[in-house]
């Protein structure tokens, strides 16, 4: 009984040693942070004052989900924060891409298709648009229609031009007949890790004015 008693006073006596140092520890004798715990936690509530910030000593990423706190661990994890893909589709027809899906998991990842090219398949870049298909050079361009979008689950892709078809150019005579392209797309799969926060949408009136004296309410979450 006795020496029990010993071991509990010993034990608060380092607790109360390392909480004097400004440190607490459960688990561990030797705590690197305010409070270090060497197991798992249960906790209703967990409040964190930066979520998302690296955490000060080991630099790691820190960000909440809907139930738990996350640790990323590029050791464990299948894929980065951050993931940068180069996606070169060939053999695209003059009409374009309307609907390539790339099998990226919406849920987890946002992709955000930031820039593309368009060039024949050999690599030289004499293309051009023909607008309206109609092989008639009346001196319009569609615009581009070039994004990515969630479908059944994936993002997929679209790389076209509005009202345009794609065309190959040549010394003589602009070639209708080539369907034979190469378009390059450059992408950003940001993996989600904090959770999304469904923010309202913004209208307001500039009354026919530049908006410069205009203000706005900032929106929640911001």
């Amino acid at each position: 009984m006795k020496r029990k008693i010993y071991i509990t006073i010993i034990i608060c006596l380092g607790i109360f040693l390392n909480a004097q140092k400004g440190k607490v520890g459960v688990n561990t004798a030797n705590p690197a942070e305010t409070l270090d715990v060497n197991g798992k936690t249960y906790t209703n509530s967990l409040y964190l004052r930066n979520p998302g910030e690296p955490t000060m000593s080991g630099g790691s990423f820190l960000a909440t989900s809907q139930n738990a706190l996350q640790l990323y661990d590029p050791a464990l994890e299948s894929s980065g924060l951050f993931n940068y893909l180069k996606l070169t589709l060939t053999g695209v027809s003059g009409a374009g891409i309307t609907d390539y899906d790339t099998k990226i998991d919406a849920n987890n990842f946002l992709v955000v298709l930031h820039n593309y090219s368009f060039k024949l398949n050999d690599g030289s870049t004499n293309v051009m648009l023909d607008y309206g298909d109609n092989g008639i050079n009346d001196n319009k361009q569609g615009s581009p229609d070039v994004t990515a979008f969630k479908k059944n689950g994936t993002w997929h892709i679209k790389a076209l031009f509005t009202d345009s078809r794609i065309i190959a150019t040549n010394a003589s005579a602009p070639s209708r007949t080539y369907n034979n392209f190469t378009v390059d797309l450059y992408l950003m799969a940001y993996k989600r890790l904090i959770t999304k926060q469904n923010i309202s949408d913004v209208n307001t009136d500039l009354g026919g004015t530049d908006g410069s004296t205009q203000t706005i309410n900032k929106p929640l979450g911001f």
